[in-house]
């Protein structure tokens, strides 16, 4: 079947399309908050840069079928470097390049159709006027979808990396859930409560939904995710929200996304303290974990595990089918015998030696660590 592509401007995209692309972003599974319109609205609005090193372009693409049916959504952007001279170069990439803020990013549509889909934006972006660019920056593609087949005989590309998701199903009660896990993990997450009781330590769950709760849940989040990254007999965990942009954007996604129900923070509370945070964005059926925090000195008693925990016995209390542990391998994740995703980033190069050079160039910085430069 042959798709229509069709290029939009960002009002366009986040106006005239808004309808559709919530309709498609609500048919999606596992679900992300990163393929919603309200994320790569808010994301442009805060992290398109237009200075003279970079210069960002709202490049988005639409992909229908023969009946006008949205099909697929293609938030890129044409990122030149510098912004002008004879010695600029054009990446495509996706919304999304953040330090850590944007955890998946790429085409959104249904899996099985993805492979269709990028097959349509080959063709578009090889032809006619559409080829003024030197690298191509693909994300999200699944390493078990017949995308990332396509590439084999695209010409010039390198797989850059690989980044693992992980999701779990849920059953009817905890006591079903738990009868899955390990004997080892079993007996650790039942230590764990009873560290708490033995040093006389009372916890509950608090989960703050509505828009009078959400800003002090976030206030307070803010500080136990800075309080973890700066504990310095422990690993070492970023702080990502340290620049005041970066949480102004979380603050206006959760302003936008708290208003319409889609935001939680979940809470540990000890004695009428918080203790840890988690940010969850409830999807429909599906819970997203996003980053967390907590208080280095409850560590002990292992409080983001007792956490998680009391997350998953209120996600299966309150209908939840799935819930995504958020990207990245760690041994916490995988205690609790998730499904693993993985997708991939893929960069690519039209036939021409200056593309070429380019997509060499990107490999050598990205080996050195230096992919900051390009991004």
């Amino acid at each position: 079947m042959t798709l229509n592509v069709e290029r939009l401007t960002c009002i366009e995209a986040f106006e005239a399309l808004l309808p559709e692309w919530e309709a498609l972003d609500a048919q999606l599974s596992p679900r992300t908050p990163f393929t919603s319109p309200i994320w790569n609205k808010l994301w442009w609005k805060y992290f398109a840069r237009q200075g003279l090193l970079r210069h960002d372009e709202c490049f988005v693409h639409t992909l229908r079928d023969h009946s006008g049916r949205l099909v697929a959504i293609a938030p890129l952007m044409r990122t030149y470097q510098p912004a002008f001279g004879p010695l600029r170069f054009c990446k495509l990439q996706f919304f999304g390049t953040d330090p850590s803020i944007t955890e998946i990013r790429g085409i959104i549509c249904h899996v099985e159709r993805q492979g269709e889909v990028v097959d349509a934006l080959m063709d578009h972006f090889a032809g006619g006027n559409n080829n003024d660019w030197e690298l191509f920056e693909w994300s999200g593609i699944r390493l078990d979808g017949a995308a990332y087949k396509k590439f084999a005989s695209a010409g010039d590309i390198i797989t850059r990396r690989t980044l693992p998701d992980y999701v779990i199903s849920l059953p009817k009660s905890w006591e079903e859930f738990q009868s899955r896990l390990s004997n080892n993990t079993r007996k650790s997450l039942r230590k764990g409560y009873e560290f708490i009781d033995r040093d006389g330590h009372k916890i509950a769950l608090r989960v703050a939904e509505s828009h009078s709760e959400l800003g002090d849940a976030l206030k307070r989040f803010f500080s136990l995710h800075r309080a973890r990254s700066g504990a310095a007999d422990m690993k070492p965990h970023r702080d990502s929200f340290r620049p005041t942009k970066h949480r102004d954007f979380l603050r206006e996604i959760v302003d936008h996304m708290g208003t319409r129900g889609l935001l939680r923070v979940l809470q540990l509370e000890v004695g009428g303290e918080i203790i840890a945070s988690r940010i969850a964005f409830a999807l429909g059926r599906e819970l997203y974990l996003y980053f967390s925090g907590y208080d280095p000195r409850w560590r002990k008693y292992g409080v983001m595990t007792t956490l998680m925990v009391e997350t998953i016995k209120w996600a299966i209390e309150h209908g939840y089918e799935i819930i995504n542990l958020s990207t990245g391998k760690d041994l916490s994740k995988l205690r609790w015998k998730p499904t693993e995703i993985n997708v991939l980033d893929v960069a690519q190069s039209p036939p021409s030696l200056r593309g070429k050079l380019t997509l060499r160039s990107d490999q050598w910085l990205h080996r050195h660590g230096r992919d900051d430069v390009i991004r």
